[in-house]
């Protein structure tokens, strides 16, 4: 029973990560992003 809890909490870190990734590095997003680092290279 232990195990099963520690390999669904396991699992359920994996698949919130996974979405993280794929919600912060999305083609939607890419532009507002990468915009701040642009503008900071730009100021200089």
């Amino acid at each position: 029973m232990t195990e099963t809890l520690y390999l669904l909490f396991g699992l359920c870190l994996v698949i919130a990560l996974a979405l993280t990734i794929i919600f912060y590095y999305s083609k939607k997003r890419q532009k507002k992003v990468e915009e701040p680092k642009y503008r900071m290279l730009d100021e200089d």
